[in-house]
């Protein structure tokens, strides 16, 4: 029976790692394609993430979802911002603020090297139209496509200078929902005309400035397949994307454990992003059932473009250590330069009582100096 381990990204527990090293190994050696870290500790999920790539043949795929740094996931890593308050801290259009963008994306690449990340899940491209987005929100840079592009291409730039591949999502975008495709499968209802004119522009631009990766959403969009179906599991979707917007690269699902997967198990959903075209097959729950179904349905396989991807990929983590006391200043004062007032904002009076619950030493802090700078006669009380 053919491999289809290979085929898989499996998910990785990093708190769990003392228990289930094993079985995390055990994949390994059945051909796994890589491993989405959730969680852990900085210097053990480092150590493991070593040992794991010395017991396979290729370069494994050591991916994350870090659209927030490394911090996101990693207990000892930097957490910056979400991207739509990147996008409000910085002007890019004054080479003094483009120079701080960089150092943000350098310090995320940097961390991520070091403990031995070699895929990130992002840029989001996503542009949040629907004000009732449960999912997206500020998790895009913007509500418009010239500001998700730019941001989105400087990530994909700066990322992948920097030895990091970068995974454009969620295509052709989750902005205009209403609905979180981790519980039920979307659907958007725009023409081609409109999707082309805004949806599709920062995939576009991601395109051109060479994105290694791009990632399928869980998405139902009538204009590229009237069938519904998701577009993860979608053969014209990948036609379009590979016929009409020219992309060579990876593409990836999204988490074959979402709800978005609507009338279909993991199993047949599998197999049927399989038979559409896609590479990779993200975050199975049980690898081994879904290899046992893909090799009893005869699942096609075409992993050149995959086994490609991995000889490409960083095996080796980096060394110097990175500057992590400076990247924590550098997010405290990209997270005070995004909080705004906005310049209708009146007091009702004095006293003006604000509560604030500061969960954390830094939460809150910027949005609490903003507070003060605008109104010097408040009267402020924390509560925690």
């Amino acid at each position: 029976m053919e491999n289809y381990h290979r085929l898989m990204v499996a998910r990785l527990n990093g708190d769990e790692i003392s228990v289930k090293a094993d079985y995390y190994l055990s994949l390994v050696k059945k051909g796994i394609a890589g491993f989405i870290i959730f969680g852990g500790e900085l210097r053990e999920v480092r150590e493991f993430i070593f040992r794991l790539q010395s017991e396979s043949h290729l370069p494994l795929i050591i991916s994350s979802d870090l659209e927030r740094g490394l911090g996101q996931q990693i207990k000892g890593g930097t957490s910056f911002p979400p991207a739509m308050a990147i996008a409000s801290a910085v002007n890019y259009r004054r080479g003094n603020d483009r120079t701080l963008l960089s150092k943000v994306f350098e310090a995320l690449a940097a961390e991520s090297r070091y403990v031995g990340i070699n895929t990130i899940f992002a840029p989001v491209l996503d542009i949040n139209t629907n004000p009732e987005n449960p999912i997206i929100a500020a998790r895009a840079f913007g509500e418009d496509s010239e500001t998700v592009t730019f941001f989105g291409v400087e990530m994909i730039k700066s990322l992948q200078q920097h030895g990091i591949a970068a995974c454009g999502k969620h295509f052709p975008g989750h902005g205009d929902t209403k609905t979180d495709s981790h519980i039920g499968l979307p659907v958007i209802e725009r023409s081609l005309s409109d999707l082309m004119k805004q949806d599709l522009r920062p995939f576009r631009g991601a395109i051109k400035a060479g994105v290694k990766m791009m990632m399928l959403g869980h998405l139902s969009v009538p204009a590229i397949d009237a069938s519904g179906i998701p577009m993860s599991l979608s053969r014209k979707a990948v036609s379009f994307l590979r016929r009409d917007m020219k992309f060579g690269g990876m593409l990836i699902t999204d988490a074959m454990n979402m709800g978005g997967l609507g009338q279909f198990s993991e199993e047949e959903a599998s197999l049927r992003a399989l038979d559409a075209g896609v590479d990779v097959l993200l975050h199975p729950s049980d690898p081994a059932k879904t290899a046992h179904y893909l090799g009893i349905r005869r699942a096609p396989l075409h992993p050149r473009r995959l086994e490609r991807f991995r000889t490409g990929l960083n095996r080796l983590q980096a060394t110097g250590t990175p500057a992590f006391d400076s990247h924590r200043r550098l997010s405290r004062e990209i997270t005070g330069n995004a909080v705004r007032m906005p310049k209708e904002f009146v007091s009702c009076g004095r006293p003006f009582v604000v509560i604030l619950n500061d969960e954390a030493e830094e939460k809150g802090k910027a949005f609490r100096r903003c507070l003060k700078a605008n109104l010097p006669d408040a009267e402020f009380h924390t509560f925690r």
